[in-house]
């Protein structure tokens, strides 16, 4: 698919992966439409971006504020051609731990959140006969580590959702796509739900968000069904599978849990 002039929602667009993406896909020439709770930093970096972008806020974990934006974004530019879900929110604890607030709130931004989105931009996609949704997971969807169950969980659920839908549109001319990123650098682990820290021996250095803009727009582009976003991440996943009881030994040795 050519970016050149195409219609784009970004979902958590205020910084990290979500600003990366939209600085990458409005320099492909996309008009890029920038979505988070808070406008101030939407605003600050619409103003670097080429593209003429759009503005609107959105906190994706409440339904109504999710079929808004779809909504502006085709009353604005007449249609939308790619759905980048990438809002996310974090959330570590042992799970016997987990408050139940929390894990709500985990689930509605980072399972209900693209869910609410896709099933509001679907009808619009159907009439135009085209368009993609982008489903940014995480590798913890098949391979947890501990203390980070709860969004593992979330980030599972909305894979097997993905593929669903997947097949669910198989002809329609809508594509689905998964892009899992590793560690990234960025501020979404200080931001996250839960008490506590895990103690980690390993500690790898991860990725800039830029590289993980990089792979949403290849993605975008070849409309990939899945993407990682380094060759670590997916030699990692395919040991885990092969391995699964050694990797789970080697994690639960690794990682501890401090207050």
């Amino acid at each position: 698919m050519k970016i050149a002039e195409r219609i784009v929602i970004i979902t958590g667009a205020s910084a990290g992966i979500g600003a990366a993406t939209a600085r990458t896909f409005a320099q492909a020439g996309a008009r890029v439409v920038l979505a988070a709770r808070s406008r101030e930093p939407l605003e600050r970096l619409a103003t670097t971006l080429p593209g003429d972008p759009l503005v609107i806020p959105c906190d994706v974990g409440n339904p109504d504020q999710c079929r808004e934006l779809i909504a502006q974004t085709q009353a604005t530019c007449g249609r939308v051609d790619i759905l980048i879900n990438n809002a996310g929110v974090g959330l570590a604890g042992p799970v016997a731990e987990l408050a139940t607030p929390d894990l709500a709130r985990a689930f509605a931004v980072d399972l209900f959140g693209p869910v609410w989105l896709s099933q509001a931009v679907l009808p619009i996609m159907r009439r135009q006969g085209h368009g993609q949704i982008i489903m940014v997971s995480s590798v913890l969807a098949e391979q947890t580590l501990p203390y980070l169950g709860g969004y593992a969980a979330a980030k599972a659920a909305l894979e097997r959702m993905s593929e669903a839908l997947r097949m669910e549109l198989r002809g329609s001319g809508i594509t689905v796509s998964v892009v899992r990123p590793g560690t990234t650098r960025t501020e979404f682990s200080r931001n996250r739900l839960g008490g506590g820290a895990e103690q980690r021996r390993l500690a790898p250095k991860g990725v800039p968000p830029e590289t993980v803009a990089a792979t949403i727009l290849r993605v975008a582009q070849r409309q990939q069904r899945t993407a990682y976003v380094t060759r670590g991440d997916r030699v990692g996943i395919m040991l885990a599978r092969a391995f699964p009881g050694l990797i789970e030994r080697v994690l639960a040795r690794a990682i501890g849990w401090g207050k």
